[in-house]
């Protein structure tokens, strides 16, 4: 058996048990990097992807702005990258950047200029092909970003330096540090025709004032030189009077959570996702079935449940993932997805659970959403919304004993 799974995956006859299962285990790793997964071949499209219409307006409209919203999980990452490998399979006058802001900055801290910046700094060419404008840039916008060491006006040898801070502060609109940025990202651009920069990690942001400043200084000042911008940005901005953030963009794309109900084709996806990362003798077209359903459709808790059922199966010492480790596993899934969550919490779940209804007016509903308590699926730009399967089967417990 294990020579059989060895072979499919090209791992040689040689891999022992514990090889195999790290190996699995690093495949289903529902935090992974998105980019590695897609260099990997582990991305599967799905039919009508916003991706496909943000790349093709990208195309024929390269300076458009769109703005991706989506929840946790729903694949919102992957499909900025599915943009990138669209638009550079498909195009030659046009510069594709994918920025994940997160990685370079704490996304806790987000100010206008900070997003620019590193725009600017990801376009910078290596140091030892670098002009002396493009030498100057750089270092304008290392200095933006990490501050530098100044000295008072008339200064002497005696007199000390003090230390300029980075653009860690709240601006106002097209800031001194926005427009510095802006000067040096056009020396850096240099001829190249068209640009688009892709900007991932910003769906993090929970301070939704901090999210409008950069869409009002950096996206704006992007947009005004002619740069083609596709943002991820938080969940919240679609709702209520943040709703309005999404009219500064041409577009706003909505990534939903994949709705089993819509057809048979969909469970399939979904199997499919994860047979990508799984050979056949490691687990069943039943087992699959059965991840798929109580994922609720969101490709990060799929993976997720598959993680937890190959974790099951090494630990019963099991060569293959069967259904009793898929039932425990999603078992374990919805007992953690139900902790934290309060009387108030569990009577919107159940109100959701028996009629669909549900009526995000606060923070704590919202919550709910953003935790992927409630998933949201859209049919014609409809909402319709579920109790996560795998909690389903506790609301009635855990409201008897909170009663």
């Amino acid at each position: 058996m294990s020579r059989m799974i060895a072979a499919e995956q090209g791992e040689g006859e040689g891999e022992d048990r514990l090889q195999r299962f790290r190996r699995w285990m690093a495949q289903l790793d529902p935090a992974g990097d998105p980019a590695r997964a897609f260099a990997a071949g582990l991305y599967l499209s799905y039919p009508r992807a916003v991706s496909q219409r943000i790349a093709a307006r990208l195309e024929i409209a390269p300076a458009s702005t769109h703005l991706l919203i989506g929840g946790v999980g729903s694949g919102k990452s992957t499909e900025l990258l599915a943009v990138k490998q669209r638009l550079a399979r498909r195009t030659t006058d046009t510069r594709i950047l994918y920025l994940d802001v997160s990685k370079g900055h704490d996304i806790a801290k987000v100010a206008p200029g900070v997003v620019i910046v590193q725009v600017g700094l990801a376009l910078a060419p290596p140091e030892d092909e670098r002009d002396e404008d493009e030498q100057y840039a750089v270092r304008t916008l290392r200095h933006l970003a990490e501050g530098y060491d100044a000295h008072p006006p008339d200064y002497d040898d005696n007199d000390g330096s003090f230390h300029v801070p980075g653009i860690l502060h709240p601006p106002d609109r097209f800031t001194d540090e926005v427009v510095t940025a802006r000067d040096a990202v056009q020396t850096l651009r240099g001829s190249q025709t068209n640009l688009v920069v892709l900007i991932d990690g910003l769906d993090r942001m929970t301070n939704l004032s901090a999210f409008e400043r950069v869409v009002i200084n950096d996206v704006a000042a992007l947009t005004k030189d002619g740069i083609g911008v596709v943002l991820v940005g938080p969940l919240r901005s679609l709702y209520g009077i943040d709703h309005a953030t999404t009219q500064r963009f041409d577009e706003s794309h909505y990534q939903p959570w994949i709705d089993q109900s819509s057809s048979p084709e969909v469970s399939e996806f979904l199997q499919h996702v994860l047979r990508k990362r799984l050979p056949q003798e490691a687990i069943g077209d039943r087992e699959l079935d059965n991840l798929a359903y109580f994922s609720g459709g969101v490709l990060r808790d799929l993976v997720a449940l598959a993680q937890l059922a190959c974790l099951e199966a090494y630990m019963g010492d099991s060569d293959t993932i069967g259904p009793e480790q898929v039932n425990t596993a999603i078992d374990t899934f919805g007992r953690n997805h139900m902790q934290g969550l309060r009387k108030t919490d569990l009577d919107v779940l159940e109100r959701v659970r028996k009629t669909g209804s549900f009526v995000h007016t606060s923070d704590d509903d919202l919550a709910l959403l953003m935790t992927r308590r409630v998933l949201e699926y859209r049919h014609d730009g409809r909402p319709r919304y579920v109790v996560h399967p795998t909690i389903n089967q506790f609301l009635g417990d855990m409201l008897a004993e909170t009663s």
